[in-house]
């Protein structure tokens, strides 16, 4: 039950951000402000594609792990990123909330 609660969180999240990044103006505005416009696209259909495997993870543990690693290490390269430019701990709980719980999640796939 964990596993399916914790999952569709994840899944859920990473869907609604990812289109976000895809599509949403404020967004292209804070990936210019990170530094890296250029990698808006790229995340955005990573976080969709992550959460999609994230799903299937809850029939297939390989591509649960897989997705859900990937997702956690995305979230803290968005740590570093938001430390380089000095953002407020606040502004960081987001990428830091989904990296731990994606690294919960790995670890029950592994488990």
């Amino acid at each position: 039950m964990l596993l399916l609660i914790l999952t569709l969180v994840s899944a859920g999240a990473f869907l609604y951000f990812g289109f976000e990044a895809l599509f949403a103006d404020r967004v292209r505005q804070e990936f210019e402000r990170y530094g890296v416009p250029q990698f808006r696209v790229l995340v955005g259909s990573l976080q969709v594609v992550g959460a999609l495997g994230v799903l299937i993870g809850l029939v297939n543990d390989t591509i649960g792990a897989l997705a859900t690693g990937g997702l956690m290490l995305m979230m803290l390269i968005g740590v570093i990123v938001r430390l380089r430019i000095h953002d407020t701990p606040r502004q960081m709980v987001q990428a830091a909330s989904l990296a731990v719980l994606n690294g919960v999640l790995l670890a029950l796939h592994l488990g």
